[in-house]
């Protein structure tokens, strides 16, 4: 941070569970929305990936505030990292560091102004760790006060009020798990039963990304019966978690020799196996995973079994974004709410999941409506899947996608991947002169 204390030292800040610990704050607030500030490094849409194992510390002038680390600190993307929240702003920082080392990260929320302030900063220089980045939150919007607080060693300075969302986006720029390599984006796809279709629309997808010139991998976690290898034709005697090394040990190397490739740009990790018994890798391994694909393909589509078992629950934390498959009748209903109500607890930061309605239209089916079943929700429906027994089937036992076989009955899985991979068409246009360029 500062340049005041001379001697170096690691930083090993006592956080929660782990030694003495600050007192911690007591969220008896509701979480305040507040709009966002423009940021210049702001990511337009959720921030991705997950900061790798460190220390925060978060002294608190305000409730709100105090509640939006509480939020940031349970986040899914903070996971790993080791958050200790307290009252006291800036002086109790000072107080409380004489005596206890500093954190990787210290966010600080103050309403000192003027001299004032940055008498403290000199004071919170005096025992504050050189390896340790600082984080100010005030309520000054002034070019010339983050200059100077920078001058004295300041990491980032952000003016309130601010949200959980944008706590953890900085953060996530602070401390990247890898600042040469661009994040991918993890699709998790599940049923809100079995046999919704789960498995056909998340295979689809993916190769429909792949098709548009994107480097995907599909992700195959139903272990035991999964269907990627069968349905893109792909000969894998066993699955990837009997081929797998120890969990610290996974590289890219060893990564890519799991994979089967499918086309210039799908590649395929194969859950089934012909063994009759498969046990799931502890999760570190699905994380070491998911780490090492996101890193390397700017699309990866997990293809989920319909359980809430710790591998699928994990998975699902692990994603950007969640697509719940669901037919259209009362059961699968009632299973997208408990769905969606435990997802939206699990990821309280994230975007609400999105809902794909597949084989609508079955004859002598009593069905809920789409727009009835969105409305239930307070969802819209990303996607609308007629039901076509002869096109499905012909894709299935054919090993082709439903988009090669019938464009028109593939248009709903086409716009559904363009729509998660952000190239979703909008309105054209008009054009009033044909321009050319190069005069």
């Amino acid at each position: 941070m500062m340049n005041a204390k001379k001697q170096e030292r690691e930083s090993s800040f006592t956080g929660r569970g782990r030694g003495a610990t600050p007192k911690p704050v007591e969220d008896t607030t509701a979480a305040k929305v507040v709009p966002m500030e423009p940021h210049l490094d702001d990511a337009a849409e959720q921030p991705r990936g997950r900061v790798p194992y460190i220390t925060i510390g978060a002294f608190c002038e305000t409730s709100d505030f105090a509640s939006s680390m509480n939020g940031a600190a349970a986040d899914r993307r903070l996971s790993r990292a080791d958050v200790a929240v307290s009252p006291g702003g800036l002086r109790a920082a000072v107080q409380f560091f004489t005596a206890h080392p500093t954190p990787d990260l210290l966010v600080i929320e103050t309403d000192a102004q003027g001299d004032d302030l940055f008498l403290e900063l000199d004071a919170l220089a005096e025992v504050c760790d050189t390896n340790t980045k600082v984080m100010l939150v005030g309520g000054i919007n002034d070019i010339s006060l983050y200059r100077r607080l920078v001058e004295r060693g300041i990491t980032e300075y952000l003016v309130a009020p601010i949200d959980a969302l944008r706590l953890i986006n900085v953060v996530l720029q602070l401390f990247p798990q890898d600042a040469a390599v661009r994040l991918g984006k993890v699709l998790a796809f599940i049923g809100a039963k079995g046999g919704t279709g789960s498995s056909t629309i998340a295979q689809n997808t993916a190769w429909s990304l792949a098709a548009g010139g994107t480097k995907v991998l599909l992700a195959d976690l139903d272990l035991q019966f999964g269907t990627a290898a069968l349905n893109y034709n792909i000969q894998a005697a066993i699955g990837f978690t009997e081929q797998l090394p120890v969990a610290e040990r996974l590289d890219d190397a060893q990564l890519e020799r799991l994979l089967y490739k499918h086309g210039q740009n799908l590649s395929v990790l194969a859950g089934a196996t012909a063994s009759r018994d498969v046990i799931p890798p502890p999760l570190e391994v699905l994380d070491r995973i998911l780490d090492r694909a996101r890193a390397t393909f700017p699309f990866v589509v997990l293809d989920l079994p319909h359980e809430w078992s710790p591998w699928v629950r994990q998975a699902l934390l692990s994603a950007d974004e969640v697509v719940v498959t669901a037919e259209p009748d009362l059961a699968n209903l009632r299973n997208v709410r408990m769905l969606f109500d435990l997802l939206k607890a699990a990821r309280p930061n994230d975007a609400d999941p999105r809902l794909v309605l597949n084989r609508i239209g079955v004859p002598k089916r009593a069905e809920i409506k789409a727009d009835q079943f969105a409305a239930t929700l307070e969802v819209p429906v990303a996607a609308k899947v007629g039901f076509a027994p002869v096109l499905f089937s012909r894709s299935a036992n054919g090993g082709q996608m439903v988009a090669e076989i019938s464009a028109k009955g593939g248009k709903p899985l086409m716009q559904l991947a363009q729509e998660l991979g952000g190239k979703a068409p909008g309105p054209k246009p008009r054009r009033l002169f044909n321009w050319r360029g190069g005069r």
